[in-house]
């Protein structure tokens, strides 16, 4: 059993890194099991008329569309990340906290909204 899921979530740095690396983590484990399928599909493939191929092509379609927007959380992420880091080096040293723009916060409102919708654990925002 994993480590249990955070769901209360700041909207600081630490506890930002700490959301982003789980998603990155989730992203992770369905893009391999998403390859994983698609390399079981084309070996155990017995294709014998065409409509069997049509709805290989379907299923390996769909599969490819999750491998796509895992490919896109985890650019979203990037971009988020890139966002504190080059905030953090730009602030002054003694400040730790890292601003966020309205932009990335309704950027990560998003996500969690997603997220929410998608495993039903109820994520509270600060």
């Amino acid at each position: 059993m994993g480590r249990p899921r955070k769901t209360k979530i700041n909207l600081d740095k630490d506890s930002l890194q700490e959301f982003m690396q789980e998603i990155y983590n989730d992203c992770v484990n369905v893009m391999n099991s998403a390859r994983k399928e698609l390399n079981e599909r084309k070996t155990r493939a017995e294709i014998d008329d065409i409509n069997d191929e049509s709805l290989i092509g379907k299923v390996n379609n769909d599969t490819l569309k999750i491998l796509d927007a895992a490919i896109d959380k985890k650019l979203a992420l990037a971009k988020l990340q890139n966002q504190i880091v080059t905030n953090d080096e730009s602030s002054n040293p003694q400040e730790n906290d890292s601003k966020l723009t309205a932009e990335d916060k309704d950027l990560l409102r998003d996500i969690f909204k997603e997220k929410t919708e998608s495993t039903n654990i109820k994520y509270d925002l600060d």
